[in-house]
This record gives structure tokens, sequence and C-alpha cells, in this order.
């Protein structure tokens, strides 16, 4: 089997982690910051919790859509549930599965479903929806990003054994599909159900949604696990991580995890709030459009990692927060051996001397979605001038970056997925999935390869050479890993940030001070 899954004797409720350990920080945090969770005591039943999104204005209900921003994982997390959720020791903790068993060939895998769950309207979930739902995500038709991770599976091939068994018989071994299944944008709705009624599991259900605005659920007292404290949350938009910052300074929220770092000082200074940090795990990183002039030269892509001060970045407009990276995709213990990449200016310039692109100017576009985003563009942008080359910052409204995503040659992202969750929209040939364009024959072959065995060492040793070759010719510069930073009221207690985005998602342990 790929990894370790709590058993069914061990059942622990689908979100709740335990604390997460702080990573080393370059600064300190005052000494009344928490981190890791918000503590357990205090506080009372009921009320409502307002946690602070950063959300456009093309927002959708539906729990698949490709057009996704903060709040659409936010508010899929409260009213929906994966098979699994997946836990830092590299196992899994059981949700609407309880557990997966397969033949010693990996291509018959078998679903055993959670009994006694009910979907919020008090009907039973079983096998026919989790059937429709993987068979709608399968569907070339619908262009759904979570097909992505599993298209290794043949629709044709699954299967309805009783009301709470679902057989899959793949077209080929696959050993990591519990891993692959238990991807937590894999949520279940009620078979048939619309969109707009958000037919879920979850621990909370729909009151109202509003595109661009916000998002009111409620408790779900028949939810088959642990039930929230709380009455109700209420998601609130934000076009910014500016706007979110000031509205919880400013006491009109009561937690966020889209927070300005370069806030932090002002934060610590005002009473009634509190600091968690997550795990090192946030990858805010520059992607180059690799099948497009002038990044479809791998020595412009190598010029731009070059050009930039990570140690800057790391300190400017990470506020020092995390560890400098080296522009492959892996933040995990499988990493290639590989020198640090430091700042070279002079070598930058020889790079695009022999590209034919000296005196380069370009575009680059953000939608400045993530803390430190803008920060590291512009700290490109300087860094750029040094040696002749111009490069334009474009700050968009985020509705409006998103909707050309896939299309954008010089852009920002950001990623919080473990490797094998990441690497099917790498060597994908959809553009919105496969944003870079960036296809390379021996990273491609590698994948496949990593994907045929359930062997967790060689699944190792396999990615160490897969980030190596992002390393040597990607298209992307990463120069740092960060912790996601969520700063809460300290009325608010039992906040944990979820693994692995670090975010705030799970609201049901959540009680306030009235």
């Amino acid at each position: 089997m790929l990894s370790r899954i709590v058993g069914k004797g061990q059942r622990r409720h689908p979100r709740m982690l335990a604390p997460m350990v702080v990573s080393a920080m370059a600064v300190s945090l005052a000494a009344a910051c928490s981190s890791g969770s918000s503590e357990g005591q205090g506080g009372a039943s009921g009320g409502m919790l307002r946690v602070g999104v950063v959300a456009s204005t093309i927002s959708t209900i539906d729990a698949y859509s490709n057009l996704r921003s903060q709040d659409f994982y936010v508010r899929n997390a409260t009213m929906f549930e994966p098979l699994a959720h997946r836990t830092k020791d590299g196992g899994f903790q059981w949700a609407l599965a309880t557990g997966i068993t397969h033949n010693k060939a990996n291509t018959e895998w078998t679903v055993k479903l959670r009994p006694n769950v009910k979907f919020h309207d008090g009907s039973a979930f079983g096998a026919d929806d989790v059937i429709a739902v993987f068979k709608r995500v399968l569907d070339k038709k619908n262009a759904l990003i979570e097909r992505n991770y599993i298209d290794f599976i043949d629709p044709k091939g699954i299967e309805k054994v009783d009301d709470l068994t679902v057989r899959f018989t793949l077209p080929k071994p696959y050993g990591p599909f519990e891993f692959a299944v238990s991807n937590s944008n894999i949520i279940f709705y009620k078979k048939d159900s619309k969109p707009e009624q958000a037919m879920g599991t979850g621990p909370f259900s729909l009151v109202s949604f509003t595109a661009g605005r916000e998002t009111v659920v409620k408790r779900n007292d028949n939810y088959w696990g642990t039930k929230p404290k709380i009455d109700r949350v209420k998601l609130i938009s934000f076009k910014t991580a500016e706007a979110s910052t000031n509205a919880l300074i400013g006491g009109q929220i009561d937690a966020s995890s889209n927070i300005l770092q370069t806030s932090l000082p002002t934060i610590e200074k005002t009473p009634g709030l509190k600091v968690m940090k997550s795990d090192v795990n946030l990858k805010v990183s520059i992607g180059m459009r690799a099948d497009t002039p002038p990044f479809n030269d791998v020595r412009v892509r190598q010029a731009m990692r070059l050009i930039i001060n990570r140690k800057l970045a790391l300190s400017n407009a990470f506020d020092g927060l995390g560890e400098l990276a080296n522009d492959h995709s892996g933040f995990d213990r499988c990493k290639p051996d590989v020198p640090q990449r430091d700042q070279d200016l002079p070598q930058a310039k020889k790079l695009l001397a022999d590209a034919g692109k000296s005196n380069l100017t370009i575009d680059l576009e953000t939608g400045a979605n993530k803390p430190g985003m803008l920060q590291l563009v512009q700290i490109l942008a300087e860094d750029a001038k040094k040696i002749g080359v111009t490069i334009k910052v474009q700050k968009m409204e985020l509705g409006a970056y998103l909707e050309k995503w896939g299309k954008r040659t010089f852009y920002t992202g950001y990623d919080t997925r473990p490797y094998l969750e990441g690497v099917p929209e790498m060597i994908s040939k959809d553009d919105v999935l496969n944003h870079q364009h960036w296809h390379d024959p021996e990273f491609e072959a590698l994948a496949k390869d990593l994907y045929a065995t359930s062997d967790v060492q060689e699944q190792c040793e396999i990615q160490k050479k897969m980030k190596k070759i992002e390393y040597e010719r990607g298209a992307s510069i990463l120069t740092a890993t960060n912790p996601t930073v969520s700063v809460f009221s300290s009325k608010v207690h039992g906040l944990v940030p979820e693994f692995p985005s670090g975010n705030l998602y799970d609201f049901t342990k959540v009680s306030i001070d009235h």
C-alpha cells in the first residue's frame, strides 16, 4: 500500500488534525502570538464566525468549477467532503470512505463507504452518489481540473458492488490510487442535485451565496461526525489581501488566512488579535510560458531565475517567514542534490545575449492574490533593471486575471499541494492545467514511472530526478516556500491550519466568546 491509513477503530473527525509544528522563522513574533492552532478552551456554543477570504466576482457555488479563488476552497470545505483527508505523516484519515483495498496487480481497487451518512436534506449518501461524481469529473466534455488527477480511471470500469461499496477496475496498474482519489478537491454531492443546492454531507449547509460578496452556512445538526459548536459561518469576500487585513484590524471580520505579512508588526500591536502559522507549505511562484517567446528559449528562463535576489525576496516580500527555494516544486524530503541557486547578474546577462534577448522588455501580470506576491514581482523587476531588462508589472483585478488563466506569458501563481498531486497538471496537455505549457519528454517519462509504482522509496527517488529537471530547465521561478499566516480574534478558539494548504478550512471545533 502507498501510505499508512488511520484504521476504522481509530476514527477521528475528518478535518481535525493535530496542531502543526512551526518551522523556524527568520523573524520572531510577539509572545502573544500563537502558532499551530488557537487554544481549544474557552468560548461558548452558538454564534457566528466571520472569515475573510480573497474572492473573485465570478466565483460560483458549484462544487466543481475551474474559476477558483480562495472562497471556493473554504466554502467547499464547509459543505462537502472527500473520501479521506491526508495527514502530515503521509497517511490518510477516513472521511466518506472507511477502507480501500486492491489486488496484487494494482488494477482493481475497492472503496468501502461510511454507513449512516446523510446529505443536508436527510437523504442517504452511498455508492450511486460516488459513481455520479467520478463520472462527471472524468467526462472530458466537462474539462474539470480534477480529471487530471484521476484520468488513469476508465469510467466504464467503475461499478457499484452494493450501496456502500464501489469497485474500480483500471486499464493498467496505478500504485498511488488512494492518494489520487483522496484529493481534497474530489468531493461528493447528492446525485442529480442542482449546483445551487450545494447538497453535500459536510458539517455545515448552505444558507445563502452572493458571488464576490459572501457565503453563509449553518451548522448541520445531522452531521455524521462531531457537530460544530458555532451556529453559522459567514465567508466575507475581499478583492485583495490588503482589504482583508484592514478588515481584521478594524474588527469587521474574526479571522483570515489572507494577511499581508508586512502588516504583522501592526497586527502584533493590535489588542485582541492573535497570529497562527502553518508549516512551510506555500509556494508563491512566477510562471513563464515555455511555448511562447521569449520563454521558449531555456536560456531566457534560466536567466530570469538568476536575476532575482532570493534572500531579498524572502526578507522583503515574505517578511522573512519561510525558507529559500530552488525552482522546483517539491518541499518535502525527496529533494534533488542540486546547489542553491543564487543571484548571478553577469551570467543572466550572458544567457540573454546568447539567446539574442538583450535589453528585453516584457509585461508581468499578477492578480496579487497571495501575501508577498506583488512585492516579489516588484523585486524581480528592480533586479532586472540592473542588466538592462525592463519588466512591466501589471496588477490586475482577480476576476479578469483568472478568466485568461493558462493563456498568460509571464505571470504569478501559488500552490500548496504535495508533489504527487501537482505532477499530473505539469504533464497535462490542457493549458488551464499546465499553464506553463512546459513539456519535457524526460520529465514526462519519469512521471509515468512515478505513478506505476506503489513503493514509497522508489517514488521518492523518481521525484528527485524529476525535480532536478525542473531545476535545470523548468518554467517557473520559485524563490521561497512560506508558511500560511492566519490572524484571528482572541475571542475565537479552536482554529487549526488545514493540511497541506495551511488555510483556515475547519470550523467544527471553533467556539466564540460572547
